[in-house]
């Protein structure tokens, strides 16, 4: 009977504080945090969104100045386990205008590879935090009796999991805020499964700033449901680059957005944001002021620009290119062993030519190298007819002779059937210093950019496993002509 009573009681407090004022909803306000401390929205973003290993500090001062009203503030610590595990501290205080919740944070995401692009992050926020009447909250002016919401202070602990598909570079996310919740002490009752945030988001690299790092722009629709209130949805979009970044937004309850930041040495980040109310309801109400300001630990290593990023396995290639480089090398130096003795025979049958015949010396001298052109382009055309033996999980293609194509093997980067995907990758290669080529086969309708053709499979398998001399990062395979 009692917490029949009190709900009741509860009840009447909402009912007559709407009427007096615009009431905040209870969720914490996240929906611009784009970059840095995004784990507080979902905990699947630690992993790239907050840039581990970092410290970052989010405050927002809500429809007011720096004045001590409604604020929250996040500060955590995001460190990266290893190549698939992150965690992170942080300590969270947040004003719903009504209670304020002091209290710290952990996370945990892991990091699952489903695919070659194709991964799943699953991560977990654990909030505990001692939540009190705000300072500046309700039944102050005499018409609610402070005790009736003092009687739902207590310590909680509330426990937040989101998921995040990662597809090369778009993301699925699906996180909830308050999924299971209780009070170690109070006498309140948490709701669970209320606030839901799903979001759709896709990183585009940037050309135009290739030369400030990782440049990419990133849009986001999310869609978010609050207890005791209206539905949010809105949409954000980051420019970010090595130097600075810009994000503007709209959120339907909170308006639009709009910010800019600086990183200086590569470690030390700071920015701001302001929010604007469009809401008729909002008219008298001062913008909403954010402040951002987060620090990397260590060198960043450059080749993780995406979620999963596995140095190990990465090492393990490494080794594995080692070792074909070094097979590669024994089958040169093979081939020099063979062409020294080739050339001692040579050199015998010259010698013993000149004794038999010195009188049409220079005659059998023009004979003799005939034969050894002969013999080097019949030893050319077997090296280009000779079967190939594949290796595990080799992409190789092969045809018998294809029209206006030179016999070889050709060290492909890319296929396309749309002429401006194909113009536009060719240009890409051009401003990276690479000197494209490509030919377009009438069998399929198909255009080919290739870096370079070679007489023999071993030439083509060295280039390739050397990334094209460390000249193209990217996945590249052959594409074998044979001769008629």
């Amino acid at each position: 009977m009692r917490r029949i009573f009190v709900c009741t009681l509860w009840a009447m407090v909402l009912t007559m504080t709407r009427g007096q004022e615009r009431q905040l909803p209870t969720d914490l306000r996240q929906h611009t945090l784009v970059q840095f401390g995004s784990s507080l929205m979902n905990a699947s973003y630690a992993p790239d969104w907050n840039r581990p290993n970092s410290l970052s500090v989010w405050t927002r001062w809500q429809w007011q100045d720096i004045d001590g009203d409604p604020t929250t503030i996040f500060a955590n610590y995001t460190h990266q386990i290893n190549a698939r595990s992150t965690a992170g501290l942080g300590f969270l205080q947040h004003n719903t205008g009504i209670f304020l919740f002091t209290g710290g944070n952990a996370n945990y995401t892991h990091t699952f590879q489903l695919d070659d692009e194709v991964q799943l992050l699953a991560g977990v926020n654990v909030f505990a935090f001692q939540q009190t009447v705000a300072d500046e909250g309700f039944g102050q002016d005499g018409e609610v009796d402070p005790a009736i919401l003092e009687s739902f202070e207590g310590f909680r602990m509330a426990f937040s999991p989101g998921f995040r598909l990662l597809v090369n570079r778009f993301s699925l996310g699906l996180a909830f805020e308050n999924a299971v919740g209780f009070y170690l002490s109070g006498e309140g009752e948490t709701e669970n499964f209320q606030t839901i945030i799903g979001n759709l988001g896709h990183d585009f690299p940037v050309t135009l700033f290739s030369g400030l790092g990782d440049s990419f722009v990133r849009p986001i629709i999310y869609v978010k449901s609050v207890p005791e209130g209206d539905t949010q949805f809105g949409l954000n979009g980051l420019l970010s680059t090595s130097k600075f970044w810009l994000q503007g937004g709209y959120n339907s309850f909170y308006g639009f957005s709009g910010g800019l930041g600086i990183t200086l040495a590569n470690t030390f980040s700071i920015g701001g944001l302001m929010e604007f109310g469009t809401d008729s309801s909002l008219e008298e109400e001062d913008p909403t002021v954010e402040i951002l300001a987060s620090y990397r630990f260590g060198k960043p290593d450059g080749r993780k620009k995406v979620v999963g990023f596995d140095v190990e396995k990465e090492e393990a290639l490494e080794q594995e290119r080692l070792k074909r480089q070094e097979e590669a090398e024994l089958a040169l130096q093979r081939e020099a062993a063979f062409q020294q003795e080739r050339d001692s025979l040579t050199r015998a049958e010259q010698l013993a030519e000149q004794l038999a015949e010195q009188l049409r010396e220079q005659q059998k001298k023009d004979s003799i190298a005939q034969v050894l052109v002969q013999r080097q382009q019949d030893s050319l055309a077997r090296l280009r007819n000779q079967n190939v033996e594949l290796r595990p999980n080799e992409k190789y293609e092969e045809v018998q002779g294809e029209e206006g194509l030179e016999p070889g093997f050709y060290l492909i980067a890319n296929v396309y059937g749309t002429q401006k995907y194909f113009d536009n990758f060719m240009q890409t290669l051009r401003t990276k210093g690479l000197e494209p080529k490509s030919f377009y086969r009438k069998a399929n309708k198909y255009n080919y950019v290739y870096l370079e053709r070679y007489d023999t499979m071993d030439e083509a398998r060295t280039a390739r496993d050397s990334r094209f001399n460390g000249k193209y990062p990217d996945k590249i395979w052959i594409f074998r002509v044979r001769g008629n």
